[in-house]
């Protein structure tokens, strides 16, 4: 369940203590939604899974919980789906950090990467053209745009944070989000940022992202207000675009 193709230990992982293995491919598996927000994991099974003692598991799970991954329930550890209020919050500190990389190409003396945001444009104009059929890894493929962006600002620190915000949201996100109607929205919004930062109107640029983040944050609140199961989703979602 928690090791697959894109998850699996590599023989320098194979090497680590079990407690860096295990927390290290939990939390892959998490990243990568192959632990749907309704399975459960317990000390039992995934020190069977891993054929390691429990000690090592426990330690890898007080990580995860610590990080704000997964949370106790009654019958074990599951994923943390914000609630709204605190997803409001992870969406307005998403919002903060995306408008810096903005504002400091804006004020200062820096420019964005055009070769970043060229590979951007082309990748979600094709998109835009032959849009795909809704699936999770579109959540991933949204997060690495965002992220991108702020790398293309300069922004390397700041990407590191918005990762971590993503690994917040992600959990809720992927299940039932993506939807036609929202890709393409997501599309063309995300073409309309990238043609303004082109122009170099980054106050357009600004209002822009607002409106862009504010309508991803609406449909993750109604999702984290009317929460279904949508099974089948958790063997099909590849891993993060960007990561560290």
């Amino acid at each position: 369940m928690y090791t697959d193709a894109s998850t699996a230990p590599n023989t320098e992982a194979a090497a680590l203590p079990a407690t860096d293995r295990v927390y290290a491919a939990l939390r892959s598996a998490i990243r990568a939604g192959h632990v749907s927000p309704w399975d459960r994991l317990t000390e039992k099974s995934v020190a069977l899974e891993f054929s390691v003692s429990r000690t090592p598991v426990r330690e890898s799970i007080a990580r995860l919980v610590a990080e704000g991954l997964l949370e106790k329930h009654t019958d074990g550890f599951g994923l943390v789906l914000p609630s709204p209020d605190v997803l409001g919050g992870l969406y307005e500190a998403r919002l903060a950090l995306e408008l810096q990389g903005i504002r400091r190409v804006a004020h200062g003396p820096s420019e964005y990467d055009t070769a970043i945001l060229d590979a951007l444009w082309w990748q979600w104009e094709q998109l835009r053209a032959e849009p795909p059929e809704p699936a999770p890894h579109m959540v991933a493929l949204d997060e690495a745009f965002h992220c991108r962006v702020l790398e293309a600002a300069g922004e390397p620190a700041l990407v590191s944070v918005l990762i971590h915000v993503n690994d917040r949201i992600r959990a809720l996100r992927m299940y039932g989000y993506m939807t036609s109607d929202r890709l393409a929205l997501a599309a063309d919004q995300h073409l309309t940022v990238l043609g303004l930062l082109a122009q170099r109107d980054y106050a357009a640029a600004e209002a822009a992202m607002t409106e862009h983040i504010t309508s991803s944050r609406h449909a993750a609140l109604a999702r984290a207000l009317h929460r279904k199961p949508v099974h089948g989703f958790a063997d099909t979602v590849p891993a993060p675009m960007y990561t560290h």
